[in-house]
């Protein structure tokens, strides 16, 4: 009985080790990649419509979700950013859209 209760956590410690390393993994290459695409929207000079009071990290983050097809996102980062209503927001993101 000890033998295959150690026997558990020693699968389970490694399985814990090995998820873990993927999500750093993972994460480290999100990262980097998203740097690039920083790096690539900077050089090819794409702006959309000002952003005001808005910290460049949250601009990067809704240009994203705009890249990736994920609309509503981006809608809800920029509402929560600026507390503006989902109108408003809606045409912010859309003519970000456009203008990339």
């Amino acid at each position: 009985m000890d033998l295959i209760a150690t026997a558990v956590i020693i699968i389970l410690l490694l399985s814990t080790i090995t998820i873990t390393g993927n999500l750093r993994s993972a994460a480290r290459t999100a990262e980097r990649t998203e740097r690039k695409l920083d790096m690539v929207i900077k050089h090819l000079g794409v702006e959309g419509p000002a952003a005001e009071g808005l910290p460049p990290e949250t601009v990067a983050e809704i240009d994203r979700c705009i890249w990736s097809d994920r609309r509503v996102e981006a809608i809800k980062l920029y509402r929560e950013a600026t507390g503006h209503g989902l109108v408003e927001a809606k045409q912010w993101v859309d003519r970000r859209a456009e203008s990339s």
